[in-house]
C-alpha cells in the first residue's frame, strides 16, 4: 500500500517510515511548514537517509491563523491554552490530509479501537503510558480516524529509540534522549514577550491581593499568570501561596491556599464525542496532560462532577474524558462565569 508519513523529522516520525518500509509499504514523507519557507537541513537529510521522497505542504499562513493566533488571543483572555489540541484536528488530520488525500500514519503514541460498550472507532491510549498522546487527539472525528496508521500504537519510546539506534538514522543523540514535549514556535518556553507583542494591553500592571483584600503586592499584567501558579510571583506572604483567582473588570489577581484551588464541578464546551454518549455520563476524566484521571459524572450541558475535588481545572486546558483506556471525547475548560 502507498502511505504517507506525517514527517517531522524527529524520531517517532522517522521510526514510523522503517516500520512501515519493512511491512512492504511504499512510504513517502510529507513534512508541514509552519515555520519556515524550506524544510530545515536535518528532515532534508533524514529524509535521504530512510530513501523516501520528501513532500512539503506550505501551512504557515494556516498554521498562524488556526493555532498561533489563538494560543496568544486564548493568553490575553486569561485561559491557559494548548495548542497541540488545535494543531492535530486542523492541521495535522485537517490540511495535511487533505493534501495527502489518501492513507496516512503518524508518530502518535496512540491506538485505534473500537470501545468495548458502543462499538463505535475512537481511540486507545498507547501502551506506553508515559508517552500517550491520546490526550491531544481528543477533538478528532470518526471521519479523521479512516485511513490513519499509528506504527507506534504497541511500542515503548525506549523501543523506538533502540530501533533509531540500531538502524543508525541520522538523529542526534540529544534528539534521541529528550522526551519533552516543548511548543514548537516556542523553542525557549517563554510566551510572555510575544503575549505582550502581540497583545500590549496584557502588560498592564495591577494590584496582588490576599484573600481578605489585602494589597501584597504587584502583578506585571495578568495574562502573564495562570491559576495555580506559585513560583514567580514576586511578593512574600509568610506561606505556599498561589493564584486561585482573577477580576478582570479591576485588574487585579488573589492569592491564597492551595484549597483555595479546589473544585467540584466545572463546565466543558463544545465537547467533541467520538463514542456517543448516554447522560449521565459515568467516566473518567483528564484534565492536564499526565495528570491521573478521576472518576467524574458528566452532563449533557458540558457539566462535570467530579467524584473528589479537583486542583488542575483551568480554564482553556482540555478536559477529555475516558472509559478505562477509550477516549470518548473532550473539549476546553470554560472559565467560571461562561455560559456559552
Amino acid at each position: 500500500m502507498k502511505i504517507a508519513v506525517a514527517f517531522s523529522g524527529g524520531v517517532d516520525s522517522a521510526v514510523c517510515v522503517r516500520l512501515l518500509q519493512e511491512q512492504g509499504h511504499d512510504v513517502e514523507a510529507w513534512h508541514m511548514l509552519t515555520l519556515a519557507a524550506e524544510p530545515a537541513p536535518a528532515v532534508v537529510a533524514l529524509a535521504e537517509a530512510l530513501g523516501v521522497p520528501l513532500r512539503t505542504v506550505d501551512l504557515r499562513a494556516d498554521f498562524e491563523r488556526e493555532v498561533v493566533a489563538p494560543f496568544f488571543a486564548d493568553y490575553a483572555a486569561g485561559l491557559t491554552p494548548n495548542p497541540c489540541c488545535r494543531c492535530n484536528p486542523r492541521l495535522k488530520f485537517g490540511l495535511l490530509r487533505q493534501a495527502i488525500n489518501g492513507p496516512m500514519a503518524t508518530g502518535h503514541y496512540v491506538a485505534k479501537a473500537h470501545e468495548p460498550e458502543t462499538g463505535a472507532l475512537t481511540l486507545r491510549a498507547a501502551s506506553d503510558a508515559a508517552k500517550d498522546q491520546s490526550y491531544f487527539l481528543y477533538a478528532l472525528t470518526r471521519d479523521d480516524l479512516a485511513d490513519v496508521v499509528f506504527p507506534l500504537a504497541d511500542r515503548t519510546r525506549a523501543e523506538v529509540v533502540s530501533l533509531a539506534r540500531a538502524w543508525a538514522l541520522p538523529i542526534p543523540e540529544a534528539r534521541l534522549a529528550s522526551g519533552s514535549q516543548d511548543i514548537c514556535f516556542l523553542p525557549d518556553g517563554d510566551y510572555r514577550p510575544e503575549l505582550r507583542r502581540r497583545h500590549p494591553e496584557t502588560d498592564r500592571p495591577g494590584d496582588i491581593l490576599s484573600p481578605e483584600g489585602r494589597i501584597l503586592g504587584r502583578h506585571q499584567g495578568l495574562a502573564n499568570y495562570t491559576r495555580g501558579q506559585r513560583r514567580g510571583l514576586g511578593v512574600a506572604t509568610g506561606g505556599r501561596a498561589f493564584v486561585v483567582a482573577f477580576d478582570r473588570a479591576r485588574n487585579t489577581l488573589t492569592l491564597g491556599p492551595r484549597e483555595a484551588l479546589l473544585t467540584r464541578t466545572f463546565r466543558v464546551g463544545p465537547v467533541n464525542w467520538l463514542v456517543p454518549p448516554t447522560f449521565p455520563l459515568a467516566c473518567q476524566a483528564v484534565t492536564r496532560y499526565h495528570h491521573p484521571p478521576f472518576d467524574c459524572l458528566v452532563h449533557a450541558d458540558g457539566r462535570v462532577e467530579a467524584a473528589e475535588p479537583q486542583t488542575l481545572v483551568t480554564p482553556g486546558q482540555a478536559c477529555v474524558f475516558y472509559r478505562g483506556p477509550y477516549l470518548l471525547g473532550g473539549g476546553p475548560i470554560l472559565p467560571e462565569q461562561s455560559h456559552d
